[in-house]
C-alpha cells in the first residue's frame, strides 16, 4: 500500500515532458513544439450521442537564423457525421480564447508557414477532416494562457456559438514550452 502511494505521488509530481525541437531541412529552421497540446471540446448531443467538435491548440516557435517567432496552431475537427453538420469554412478562422475572464482575439494567418506542413511532431489529430489554422502570438500571451485557471475557446465565425471547454489539459507542458521559448 505504501509503495503504491509512493508510485502514485511520483507520477503526479513528474515534470511535463520537454518540448521537442525539430530541424526542418527544407529551410534550415528549427521548430520548438510544445510536448502536449491543449485540446478543447464541445458536446454535440444535438446531433448524436457522444459526438463532439474539437479544437486542438499547439504552441510552436520557429527559429530561422536566430530570428524567433511564436505561433499557435489550431486543428479544428469533429466526430460529428458530416451529413448531420457541415464542417467549418476553411476561409474563416477567428479564434477567441477566454483565459481567466480575459478575451484574447486572434486572427488567422493568410497562409500557414511551410514549416507547418502536416507532420506528426505538430500533434496533428488522427482524423480525416482536420482544418489547420495558424495564429501569430507572443511568449507573454502564451504564458498568460498557460498559467490561467479557467480556459475556454470560441470560434466567433462559426454558426454554432457554443464554447469549447478544456478537454485535455496541456497547460503544464505550455509552461515548460514558454520557459524554453523565453530563454536567451
Amino acid at each position: 500500500m505504501i509503495l503504491a502511494l509512493a508510485v502514485l505521488t511520483a507520477c503526479a509530481t513528474q515534470p511535463p515532458t520537454e518540448s521537442q525541437e525539430v530541424f526542418d531541412e527544407g529551410n534550415a529552421s528549427t521548430l520548438l513544439v510544445v510536448a502536449k497540446p491543449l485540446v478543447f471540446a464541445r458536446e454535440r448531443s444535438d446531433v448524436a450521442a457522444h459526438a463532439r467538435d474539437y479544437a486542438t491548440l499547439v504552441a510552436v516557435e520557429i527559429d530561422i537564423s536566430g530570428e524567433y517567432s511564436q505561433f499557435l496552431l489550431l486543428y479544428r475537427w469533429s466526430t460529428v457525421d458530416r451529413r448531420m453538420s457541415s464542417p467549418p469554412d476553411p476561409n474563416e478562422g477567428a479564434l477567441r480564447i477566454f483565459a481567466d475572464g480575459r478575451a484574447i482575439d486572434l486572427k488567422p494567418l493568410d497562409k500557414l508557414p511551410v514549416n507547418f506542413a502536416q507532420r506528426r511532431e505538430l500533434h496533428v489529430p488522427k482524423h480525416d477532416d482536420v482544418i489547420p489554422r495558424g495564429y501569430k502570438i507572443d511568449v507573454g500571451m502564451l504564458h498568460f494562457i498557460a498559467t490561467s485557471h479557467d480556459l475556454l475557446v470560441r470560434m466567433p465565425q462559426e454558426q454554432l456559438d457554443t464554447p469549447f471547454r478544456l478537454w485535455q489539459d496541456g497547460r503544464a507542458a505550455l509552461v515548460e514550452f514558454v520557459r524554453r521559448a523565453a530563454a536567451p
